[in-house]
């Protein structure tokens, strides 16, 4: 007698309803990115969909919440890794220093801008993110600072910068290039290549040996 073989083919309808899924967090990310978490309603979010409420809990049985943590893991996935795999690249082409902060400030800039919303519902409503989502965020973002903590010890020991706390220094790089490139586009600024090659230059100068 011969067997049964189940497939997992996806079907029409499991199409169907991806999309239907992928396009409730698109809208409710540019909302919640707009006017922010709080001061969007589950009405508000149904009626720009187009859909019935009912139907947007079906696909989200946890309701506003769930959808937020859903756009925040989505794009965490998508835009913190590619931060961790940039970085990651770029120190190991074995460029010199000043090179090297330039295409880091241009590469944050580069990435922020690509995804401004995600970043603004991140800095936004990160405290209503679950502990276990908080702490993977956390992790993804240490990677960066520790990737270029490892970068200027090697150079250190190559000679070519003085000895000095890596970890605070990696930090207060990275966080000065994040509060200019977020400064900047929340004051509507094109971001200025002569400002970016001004940080790089500084940082050279204050650790060069």
């Amino acid at each position: 007698m011969p067997t049964e073989r189940r497939t997992n083919r996806i079907t029409s309808r499991d199409l169907q309803a991806a999309e239907r899924r992928q396009q409730i967090l698109d809208i409710a990310k540019r909302l919640f990115a707009e006017k922010g978490y709080h001061a969007t309603s589950m009405r508000e979010l149904n009626k720009e969909i187009g859909m019935a409420e009912a139907l947007t809990y079906h696909y989200f049985p946890g309701g506003k919440l769930e959808i937020l943590k859903s756009v925040l893991q989505t794009a965490q996935e998508e835009r913190i890794s590619k931060f961790v795999v940039f970085f990651k690249e770029l120190f190991q082409g074995g460029s010199e220093l000043e090179k090297v902060l330039l295409q880091l400030t241009y590469g944050i800039a580069r990435r922020i801008q690509e995804d401004q919303q995600y970043f603004q519902i991140l800095m936004r409503e990160r405290k209503l993110l679950g502990q276990e989502q908080q702490d993977a965020l956390d992790e993804l973002t240490k990677q960066p600072f520790a990737a270029l903590a490892d970068f200027l010890s090697k150079q250190s020991a190559q000679g070519s910068v003085r000895e000095m706390d890596y970890e605070m220094a990696a930090s207060q790089f990275l966080s000065h290039v994040v509060v200019f490139v977020v400064r900047e586009i929340l004051n509507g600024r094109e971001l200025s290549q002569k400002e970016m090659q001004r940080i790089a230059s500084f940082y050279v100068q204050m650790w060069a040996k």
